[in-house]
């Protein structure tokens, strides 16, 4: 399915299930597919919706660069018009981060938001890598494609799950490389952290025990210093948790969803 933005954009999204709305929106590079085994856990109690980014997947390839205002005012849209009230958003990598600026400009419009295998913090070191990430990409997807899979997953993952490594090397590969290179400038111009100090909203902080992008410590870190926000780790897995972990990862957003919207 496609929600059409009043900017003129389609956003790519499925929904599943029923009951208060949970909205997931994927890591850069990433589909909506992403999600699937954690809606499979959540779809009994709760309405879920898997969302794309702007230029990913389903959803329209904008004709500039965007910023993290822009895709959270995508999310604050969508869940307004199709939300049926208020809901949960929250989002993995780069879905963490969108999340983190539907938190901060449209608390009435949430019950919660989660940020999972991400931090919020920038300095000059992180902003150079971000902007390395975004040159390699505009080279074309093939050559930064295993520099991200060996950052995402560890060598025993992907020897146990060599699926899950081809199917996040097929979004990859068939991402567009100005779409991935104008996601990074997003992540790398990111500006929520002062503003989360004073989120409104409950908040859930979610690591991967072997997070080589996002080191549980960050995020608990964050997790810290965001008033009522609770921290969980998912043991064994990498920085796309939601995909390594799906069952652990879902009992931790349907203890939090089932506290926020009871």
């Amino acid at each position: 399915m496609r929600f059409r933005l009043k900017n003129g954009l389609s956003i790519g999204y499925k929904t599943r299930g029923q009951g208060p709305v949970i909205v997931l929106i994927p890591a850069i590079g990433c589909l909506k597919e992403m999600w699937d085994g954690v809606i499979a856990e959540l779809e009994g109690s709760y309405r879920c919706i898997a969302m794309e980014v702007r230029g990913h997947g389903e959803s329209d390839v904008p004709g500039k660069a965007f910023d993290m205002d822009d895709l959270s005012d995508d999310v604050i849209e969508m869940i307004r018009a199709i939300g049926g009230g208020k809901a949960i958003v929250g989002g993995c990598s780069m879905g963490g981060q969108i999340a983190q600026g539907v938190g901060v400009k449209a608390p009435e419009a949430l019950n919660g938001i989660f940020i999972s295998n991400t931090g919020y913090l920038r300095n000059d070191k992180i902003r150079e890598v971000m902007e390395a990430r975004a040159a390699a990409a505009e080279n074309g997807m093939p050559g930064p494609i295993w520099t991200t899979l060996n950052r995402w997953f560890n060598e025993d993952y992907k020897k146990a799950h060599p699926e899950h490594v081809q199917r996040a090397y097929e979004w990859l590969i068939n991402a567009d490389p100005i779409v991935h290179a104008w996601s990074w400038r997003a992540i790398k111009g990111q500006g929520y952290a002062e503003r989360l100090k004073s989120l409104k909203v409950p908040a859930l902080a979610i690591a991967g025990e072997h997070d080589q992008s996002s080191a549980p410590a960050e995020v608990e870190a964050m997790s810290k210093a965001i008033p009522n926000c609770s921290y969980r780790m998912c043991k064994g897995a990498g920085h796309l948790s939601p995909v390594e972990a799906p069952r652990e990862y879902a009992s931790y957003l349907r203890e939090f969803a089932d506290k926020v919207t009871k």
